[in-house]
């Protein structure tokens, strides 16, 4: 996984609490991501937004690493 961050953009984002006394915190993806992934899709933006929610997988390497996935019924 680091080897894969080493060449990959990097950008800084400020956390924020989602729900106060709640255990979430939000960040924000940079644009540019949501817009190459509704690109390989044929999607605008918006379409994508409505259609995909990001993924955080974590837990057996440092760090946090995000996909994509469908919501709309198979």
């Amino acid at each position: 996984m680091r080897r894969l961050a080493q060449n990959a953009y990097r950008r800084r984002y400020r956390l924020r609490t989602a729900v106060p006394g709640r255990n979430y915190i939000q960040v924000t993806l940079p644009y540019e991501v949501v817009e190459r992934e509704a690109g390989i899709r044929g999607l605008s933006i918006e379409e994508f937004a409505r259609q995909f929610r990001a993924v955080a997988h974590y837990d057996g390497f440092e760090g946090v690493y995000y996909t994509f996935e469908s919501v709309l019924p198979k």
